[in-house]
């Protein structure tokens, strides 16, 4: 439970962190940036994979990874934002997005670990409302509609709780997608 908690604080981290620098460097700049860390980890886990070891990355894993995993969590969070910043729209859209999925990932998880009313496979009541209520948080910030914020709250937390593949993935293209259809409207 311990590894948990650590891997969603990171993950919180890391989801402010990146939506800071979205927020603030160029598009073709970011795209070029996150490409290089994607290709940079494929090797790192091909690597890991075929046996060969790397202390400072052992020391990572052992401290906020799942030793199932071998990365592939970080590698899907990257790939989401990666995606959300190549779609067509405004990076600032794709830096909500990755925030929410850094924050309001993060904190579902954190909520729902203790949490004894499943909804949906994993995903809790508890989980499920913590990231709701974090999402529409950050969106009223954003958005300048209230009804916007909350129908995008709803989309995302559906996803969220129903995703068939990594919610790392599609949370980020989902958000910037629905924050510029709204502002469309």
């Amino acid at each position: 439970m311990q590894l948990e908690y650590r891997r969603k604080i990171f993950h919180i981290l890391l989801g402010i962190a990146l939506s800071i620098i979205i927020f603030n460097v160029r598009k073709i700049y970011l795209v070029s940036i996150i490409t290089g860390i994607l290709c940079a980890g494929v090797l790192i886990r091909l690597l890991l994979l075929k046996g060969f070891e790397f202390k400072i990355l052992a020391k990572f894993f052992i401290n906020f990874g799942r030793p199932y995993e071998v990365g592939m969590g970080a590698m899907n969070f990257f790939v989401g934002v990666l995606l959300s910043l190549i779609l067509p729209f405004p990076r600032e859209y794709a830096a909500i997005s990755v925030l929410i999925l850094g924050i309001s990932d993060g904190l579902a998880t954190i909520a729902g670990i203790a949490s004894k009313y499943r909804i949906w496979n994993k995903k809790t009541f508890h989980g499920t409302t913590a990231f709701f209520i974090s999402t529409y948080l950050i969106l009223s910030i954003y958005m300048n509609s209230m009804i916007s914020s909350l129908l995008i709250s709803i989309g995302l937390t559906i996803l969220e709780l129903f995703s068939p593949v990594d919610d790392n993935l599609l949370i980020p293209v989902a958000g910037t997608m629905l924050i510029s259809f709204m502002k469309l409207i």
